[in-house]
């Protein structure tokens, strides 16, 4: 059996304290410097997944020969896809991007053989700037730019 020691040296609770503190202001740091960059991700990750939307919604009209829309409610923050008027799926954008007023196109049609039935832009309000999302007539190729 081990008898305690009254004299061992430790740590007191205000060096404890000071090492808490300097992890605390480091960790967070840290995180201001990759707010940024976790930021831009998002939105990188958004377009990337309304274009892979798009390309399902093709492709359900092409496999169901049926009519899609990809369509753009009034509040613009999200996004719903629709076939024969049933809500496929419905995604809402990331907190700072909004579908500008500007865009040319209101809401993406599929035609049963895959092809879009009008094409134009669609511009998409961020804290950077704007950037467009270019539809093009056919097959539904669709380029982004800044």
């Amino acid at each position: 059996m081990t008898k305690f020691k009254w004299n061992e040296k430790g740590f007191t609770m205000l060096e404890m304290l000071l090492v808490l503190m300097i992890v605390m202001v480091v960790s967070s740091s840290v995180l201001f410097l990759i707010s940024p960059k976790m930021k831009k991700v998002e939105e990188e990750r958004f377009y990337k997944q309304l274009h892979l939307d798009i390309l399902r919604l093709q492709a359900i009209s092409i496999g169901e020969l049926g009519y899609t829309v990809l369509d753009f409610p009034n509040n613009r923050t999200k996004y719903e896809g629709k076939m024969r008027g049933v809500l496929l799926f419905e995604k809402e954008f990331p907190k700072d991007i909004r579908l500008s007023s500007n865009s040319s196109l209101k809401d993406i049609a599929f035609h049963p053989n895959g092809n879009i039935s009008d094409f134009g832009n669609f511009l998409f309000k961020t804290d950077d700037g704007e950037k467009r999302m270019t539809v093009y007539i056919g097959r539904g190729v669709i380029n982004f730019e800044k």
